[in-house]
């Protein structure tokens, strides 16, 4: 058996190479096709060693590379608060969490190995984590940051395909190159250099091919769409000392307007505003014995300054619409059936849900709304709320309002008036989510609008990240992005990813461009995530089968 320094140094040095290779920590990404490989190798000499039989034996090893992993790329949750012990909280406790959910597909496989075998139990532990990846992005607790197709976010055109696969098609490509580069130091291991050959072609092979049809298609793609005038606005407002109550939020929506005045002219199609742009409370009078709502209230906007702002605005400008991110809420009838994430109206005995929502302007005073629908666990969303419910204010004051939020169901798509853009308002965490942008598109929307405000991570990998991620819902979807971020990076995204026209980090910007909105649907948008739905199913086979030949093998023992 080999010594222990042995297995913590392979630990280690997976951890480390998953992390070199991330986007904007690293940025080494050829090093994806390598990083599994040490824990892999020390995972056979494992199963080979008098401790090797138990499946829970080697677990603290993956959990050791897991955390580095997740350490060294997600660290920049440490500023996501101003307070010391709430910064130590959402480093550890997202960190400490993802590790422990990432390792229940190695700890299938550690178990499956006995049935199948090393080479057989390796497929499928890929399978097994294509299949927690898809759930990682659909329970209360999702957090699909370091899912591993995003590693490529930073070289585009190394995965166009993402067209017909989406983003867990890169995570195929990455077990698969490790698995096969396993294959070859296993054979090195054996002495016979003519034993290396054909493994180590295959292992060419499957990083070349899709290496090669990729820059092919990036080279030869050629843009498709009405083109369209787009103005971004990024105003640059702290969101710590500034946004949320210290400066009036009528103030601030002024000075974004001005902002984005110089840019506007006749061709004009959409001016796009940051995430929470609008924070015009929600307050009501009675006007005797009638409700009279005023503020950002979805029940009667037409009593919103903020919205009347914006028509004053446009008014001005014939042929363009605005779309901004705001803080809203929406009051339920008495004695209305009303969802977990509602709270209470002091005074009133009336429930309400608060959003973080979108608002789409148009110039002939038509507007439309959309409610965000992935929300950040722990600062939008109280997890498995019907449980934890009564806990919910302890969630985590970021944007303004605490406790759960209210979302909608529905993957709807604004227009504005004379449906010639149809927007996917995506907001902030929803552009890391392939399959959520895609229901959108997959409704009609012809644009990719992303709203955030990535000021409360500081300057660190955080934002550098999610704005790298926008670039793939831009492949996937082959639809064109306008970013708008408060503080930065605001840019546009064309559909093969490229970023252009991208400001500053932490300074006021306006920019203007050219985009296109394209109706046709690649595959990924039409068929969703077949491939995480395809794991969840192989999943299964994989352990029925796994369990049979356990059961056989253990008869067969008795007999």
């Amino acid at each position: 058996m080999r010594h222990r320094s042995f297995y913590l140094l392979c630990a280690l040095l997976t951890g480390a190479l998953l992390a070199l290779a991330w986007p904007a920590v690293g940025g080494l990404t050829p090093f994806i096709f390598v990083a599994w490989v040490p824990l892999l190798y020390a995972e056979e000499a494992y199963a080979h060693s008098a401790r090797g039989e138990r499946p829970r034996n080697f677990m603290p090893y993956v959990m050791l590379a897991l955390l580095v992993w997740n350490l060294a790329t997600t660290w920049w949750l440490f500023y996501v608060s101003e307070h010391l012990g709430t910064r130590l909280f959402t480093l550890i406790g997202p960190n400490v969490g993802n590790v422990l959910v990432m390792s229940v597909p190695w700890l299938l496989f550690r178990i499956v190995r006995r049935s199948l075998g090393g080479t057989w139990a390796r497929w499928a532990l890929m399978v097994f984590w294509l299949a927690f990846e898809r759930f990682h992005m659909h329970w209360d607790l999702s957090w699909p940051w370091l899912t591993l197709g995003n590693v490529f976010a930073g070289d585009i055109a190394w995965v166009q395909w993402y067209e017909i696969t989406g983003h867990l098609g890169g995570s195929i490509w990455v077990w698969v190159a490790n698995i096969a580069i396993l294959g070859v130091a296993l054979k090195g291991t054996t002495g016979e250099k003519k034993l290396i050959t054909g493994p180590a072609l295959v292992a060419v092979a499957v990083i070349a091919l899709p290496l090669l049809i990729s820059v092919i298609r990036y080279v030869t793609f050629t843009e498709k769409g009405d083109p369209i005038k787009v103005v971004v606005v990024q105003p640059n407002i702290d969101p710590y000392k500034e946004k949320f109550g210290a400066v009036d939020p009528l103030a601030q929506l002024d000075a974004m307007l001005a902002q984005a005045e110089p840019l506007v002219d006749t061709s004009t199609v959409l001016i796009v505003l940051p995430e929470t742009a609008l924070q015009e409370p929600p307050t009501l009078s009675n006007d005797n014995g009638r409700l009279v709502f005023h503020g950002l209230w979805e029940n009667d906007m037409r009593n919103s300054l903020s919205l009347a702002r914006i028509g004053d605005f446009l008014r001005g400008h014939p042929g363009t619409s605005l779309i901004a991110g705001m803080s809203s809420a929406r009051l339920y009838p008495p004695d209305a059936e009303y969802p977990l994430s509602a709270r209470i109206l002091e005074g009133m005995d009336r429930a309400f849900d608060a959003y973080n929502a979108a608002l789409m302007v148009n110039a002939d005073g038509s507007f439309d709304m959309y409610n965000k629908s992935k929300l950040v666990p722990g600062v939008e969303l109280m997890p498995f709320e019907n449980v934890l419910g009564p806990l919910g204010g302890l969630a985590l004051d970021l944007g303004g309002t605490t406790g759960s939020l209210g979302t909608q169901e529905e993957r709807s798509v604004i227009w504005n008036t004379d449906r010639r853009v149809g927007v996917a308002p995506t907001i902030c965490y929803e552009s890391i989510y392939g399959d959520h942008v895609a229901a959108h598109v997959r409704n009609g929307a012809n644009l990719i609008v992303i709203m955030t405000n990535d000021g409360w991570w500081s300057d660190t990998p955080g934002y550098k990240q999610h704005l790298l991620y926008g670039k793939l819902r831009a492949v996937e979807t082959r639809r064109d992005v306008a970013r708008s971020a408060n503080t930065g990076i605001s840019c546009f995204i064309d559909q093969r990813g490229d970023i252009y026209q991208r400001t500053g980090w932490w300074v006021k910007a306006t920019i203007k461009g050219t985009l296109h909105t394209r109706t046709d649907l690649t595959f990924y948008v039409k068929y969703g995530d077949y491939i995480g739905k395809g794991a969840y199913a192989a999943s299964v086979l994989v352990l029925l089968l796994a369990g049979g030949m356990g059961v056989r093998r253990k008869e067969s023992r008795e007999s």
